[in-house]
């Protein structure tokens, strides 16, 4: 799946961005971008792209994306959808602040330590996350330099905290060639509108205007999973939020993922999540969720 750039959306007159979105849908595609990002989710649920890491989100998600790291979060498309269904916070910032290498700074030495460990994905969760989350409110109404102090206290944070997860796995490529079409942003759009219904190989090397070995190929060196891995992986990440439903059936699950059969369903579950849908299910019901 290629991702498509984005150019710097950062004004003159600040030297890095944050806003507030609240939308009905996550509406930015498959991208990268030269800052880094720290996006907090407050509403929605989904499924998360983060280079080659595919997994759920929902209320309380918030990852530190690297520079030029490809990124989207997707969220489920129901009917009659109200338009804050999504409601995020979105900070966006460079290692450059108009010339100053800021993070360079010996005693910035724990935040560059972070920001490279970003490179992958830096999910945030637990106790961190909440203190972020006021941290990035009151930074939405700073002026002068209390906006720099509050973003150094926050990727401070960050830096001390055990609250972090790598995401994306070592063996992604990061770099898009400058001579790589959008073919692979046809081949993303066709397995997000089909991944809970008929979706095959074919269908997709033809979209990507391929043969099938091929695309294979391209797909396995370009993102370090088969086609089938990451498909599996989306209709997966979809089976656990299911599963949260306090209603929900293990076998309208199954097959409302896109899975044909309950043994294939439980198989590619386990695999992914270390447990059966059933155990998970459990799980999550004793955690009180």
């Amino acid at each position: 799946m290629k991702p498509i750039l984005l150019k710097s959306s950062i004004s003159p007159l600040y030297s890095f961005t944050i806003e507030e979105r609240i939308c009905a849908y996550f509406n930015i595609p498959y991208h990268f971008h030269n800052e880094y990002e720290l996006t907090a989710i407050l509403k929605g649920q989904g499924s998360r792209f983060v280079g080659n890491n595919i997994s759920s989100f929902d209320n309380s998600d918030m990852v530190l994306i690297g520079k030029n790291l490809p990124h989207h979060w997707h969220n489920d498309k129901e009917t009659a959808q109200p338009a804050d269904a999504v409601k995020a916070i979105v900070l966006k910032f460079d290692s450059d602040f108009n010339g100053v290498r800021l993070f360079d700074l010996p005693e910035n030495r724990q935040i560059q330590n972070v920001l490279n460990k970003a490179a992958n994905g830096l999910r945030i969760f637990g106790d961190t996350f909440t203190k972020l989350v006021a941290m990035m409110q009151s930074l939405l109404s700073a002026t002068g330099p209390d906006r720099i102090s509050i973003l150094l206290k926050i990727l401070h944070e960050i830096s001390v905290s055990g609250d972090t997860e790598i995401l994306s796995s070592d063996g992604y490529i990061t770099k898009v060639k400058d001579n790589e079409t959008d073919r692979m942003n046809r081949v993303y759009e066709y397995i997000m509108s089909n991944y809970l219904g008929n979706i095959s190989l074919a269908d997709a090397a033809s979209v990507a205007c391929m043969n099938e070995a091929a695309f294979c190929k391209y797909f396995k060196k370009r993102y370090n999973k088969t086609f089938i891995q990451v498909v599996s992986e989306i209709r997966i990440s979809y089976a656990c939020r299911e599963l949260l439903k306090e209603d929900s059936n293990v076998a309208a699950v199954c097959y409302e993922s896109g899975f044909n059969t309950i043994s294939n369903f439980t198989k590619t579950f386990k695999k992914i999540t270390g447990t059966s849908p059933r155990e998970y299910k459990m799980k999550i019901k004793k955690l009180g969720k």
